[in-house]
């Protein structure tokens, strides 16, 4: 065994009697706790909120929405007319991906006293129906026949319209300059948090919505792309349009299908996300710098301490290099006990909030009514890790007082 690990293994951080550990020690200790425990919660609630918001636009708009740009207009909005087609092409291009035929008719939902404007989505597919069984609040999404007169509405929506599950609403389509009114019945009311789109998106069947548009069998009006990871979308985006433009001049799709990606049409929100990585380098850095400095103390403190075994290890022969590695390594005992704490407490803590949801946020602004945490294994080692390494490096410099005690004056202090 190295002389330098084996001298640190046997001494302690209590003070020269071994009845207890120095104050200076404690406080190091628990600036060490305290930075762990606001980095790892920074870190969780960072993901977690990226986490939540992608997921909610993604269930909203999908990651890709692929339609045609051709002059045959049904409803307002182009049809592509070989679905077939286009969906294999999609599938090649993007495998694993999951492809759902989706359409969006834009409808005013009447009352006896009020109105309210609402854009139809349909539902039916799996990828839609498990975003909005996730977010229904009241009711149930229908199945099979039951699903033919029934839709679901927001709860903002509801109170505005004084609307429950069971009640019937009028609803007028303007399709080609002319409307067509049809009754439904409010199978269920949904509350996502997203305000935004809570305000104006409602769910319809998404064959009574073909039919009320009059699209042929055979086509439809666009296809919504998801299941891929969010950190792949914008690679994925070109290879989709890469792919339909390629499908297009080789004849293999009849018209151009354009691709467009929620990295666009949800550009705000991303950009807002965004921020937040700033704000966590920022956190990061302050917590690193504090707890450099109260470990850099406790390095000094340490070293003073035992200026006595200093000057004897000197004039036994050890190097001033040897010496700084066994106060380095003792300090990283410090470092060590700060981190098993931190991690203990910080996890802790998020593993509270995620099942528990104590902290409580303002869903008008956050857009989610509790604090969402998520964290991963690797991001913990790679915060311990990053930790340890960096403590490594900051206490080499401080270390170098060493080599200015002279073994003759040691001796002699007192």
């Amino acid at each position: 065994m190295r002389i330098d690990l084996f001298i640190a293994r046997r001494l302690r951080l209590s003070d020269s009697n071994g009845n207890r550990v120095r104050t200076s020690i404690r406080i190091s200790t628990a600036g060490v706790v305290l930075s762990v425990v606001i980095m790892l919660m920074t870190m969780a609630i960072t993901s977690g909120f990226k986490h939540e918001i992608v997921n909610k636009l993604i269930g909203f708009d999908a990651q890709f929405t692929v339609q045609a740009q051709a002059e045959d207009v049904v409803s307002s909005q182009p049809l592509i007319a070989d679905a077939a087609a286009a969906e294999t092409v999609i599938k090649n291009a993007l495998p694993g991906a999951v492809v759902e035929e989706s359409m969006r008719m834009p409808a005013m939902l009447k009352t006896e006293d009020d109105f309210s404007a609402v854009v139809f989505r349909g539902y039916g597919g799996a990828g839609h129906d498990a975003f909005i069984k996730a977010n229904i609040v009241s009711g149930d999404l229908p199945r099979g026949d039951a699903s033919a007169d029934s839709i679901v509405v927001s709860s903002v929506v509801a109170r505005q319209l004084g609307l429950q599950v069971g009640d019937k609403i009028s609803t007028c389509f303007f399709i080609s300059d002319k409307m067509r009114i049809r009754n439904f019945k409010v199978s269920a009311i949904y509350d996502s948090g997203f305000g935004e789109y809570d305000k104006v998106v409602a769910y319809a069947p998404l064959s009574v919505l073909r039919k009320i548009s009059g699209i042929p069998d055979g086509s439809v009006a666009s296809f919504e792309v998801t299941g891929l990871a969010p950190e792949d979308m914008g690679e994925a985006w070109q290879s989709l349009r890469s792919a339909l433009m390629q499908a297009y001049y080789s004849r293999q799709l009849t018209e151009y299908l354009e691709a467009d990606c929620i990295l666009r049409s949800g550009a705000v929100y991303f950009n807002w996300l965004s921020l937040l990585d700033t704000n966590v380098v920022v956190i990061l850095v302050l917590m690193t710098a504090i707890s450099s400095f109260t470990l850099i103390a406790s390095l000094i403190i340490l070293i003073l301490e035992r200026v006595n075994m200093i000057g004897t290890l000197k004039m036994l022969g050890a190097t001033n290099s040897m010496i700084r590695r066994i106060f380095i390594l003792l300090d990283l005992k410090v470092l060590a006990k700060g981190l098993v704490a931190g991690n203990a407490v910080a996890l802790a803590l998020i593993m509270l909030q995620q099942h528990f949801h104590l902290l409580p946020l303002d869903p008008e602004s956050y857009y989610i009514s509790f604090v969402p945490v998520k964290i991963t294994v690797w991001q913990v080692l790679a915060l311990n890790a990053s930790a340890i390494a960096v403590a490594t490096l900051i206490m080499v410099l401080p270390s170098m007082i060493i080599s200015r005690l002279k073994p003759a004056s040691i001796l002699r202090f007192e």
